[in-house]
């Protein structure tokens, strides 16, 4: 009996070690994932099976965001030009699964999503995440990273949810994972209006320490 114990206990102490939560990446309603009917008219429709992806993006409740972008009366301004460079700018974030419109239009369904604490911020099992979806036109190509390339891309990204619980994989039996549907408001594709050169940041940042520099000579 002993014995028994203690390999539990064992095995518990490892499974905290690598603590996860879970989230069910979908949602029910074919009104949520919408884009512009077409460049020049912002008439929307659901999103058509096949025709848009969409990839889930987390990170634990209070960590800051920039945007990957504005939506506008343009269609929607990127601020970044490759995932990577989105991510860069904001520690903490990670991006997980990705996906297309199915079964019907404007529906997505990903599947179980696990987030490791180890590799993305410190996220307990069972512990609160803040979520975005970013999304695209699934016919640009199956990455973010393509679709940016591409100026006649549709682009967008959701509304920030926060305080979102996740599913504990650790119990006994373990916890069912946070179902998303619940807590997702929606997105809306619009097309590529400005998308910033990988160059411009780099400018940016040396023409701000040069202006650093610049005071601290005066």
């Amino acid at each position: 009996m002993k014995k028994y114990l203690v390999i539990m206990a064992a095995t518990a102490l490892a499974t905290s070690v690598f603590a996860q939560g879970t989230i069910s990446m979908g949602n029910l309603s074919s009104t949520l994932v919408k884009q512009w009917t077409a460049k020049g008219d912002s008439t929307l429709i659901s999103a058509p099976v096949a025709s848009a992806q969409v990839q889930f993006l987390a990170a634990p409740t209070g960590t800051s965001l920039t945007p990957l972008g504005t939506l506008g009366a343009g269609g929607f301004s990127a601020s970044f030009s490759t995932l990577a460079g989105f991510l860069a700018a904001n520690p903490g974030w990670a991006a997980y699964t990705t996906t297309g419109i199915s079964p019907v239009a404007g529906r997505f369904g990903g599947g179980v999503v696990t987030i490791n604490d180890a590799a993305h911020g410190g996220i307990a099992a069972g512990g609160n995440i803040e979520y975005i979806v970013i999304g695209w036109q699934g016919a640009t190509g199956s990455t973010l990273d393509s679709a940016l390339a591409l100026g006649s891309s549709f682009i967008g990204q959701s509304a920030l949810v926060a305080g979102v619980a996740t599913g504990n994989p650790t119990t006994i039996p373990a916890g069912t994972p946070s179902l998303m549907n619940a807590t997702f408001g929606g997105l809306t594709l619009a097309p590529l209006s400005v998308v910033p050169e990988p160059s411009t940041f780099a400018l940016a940042g040396l023409g701000a320490a040069a202006l650093l520099a610049f005071r601290r000579r005066k």
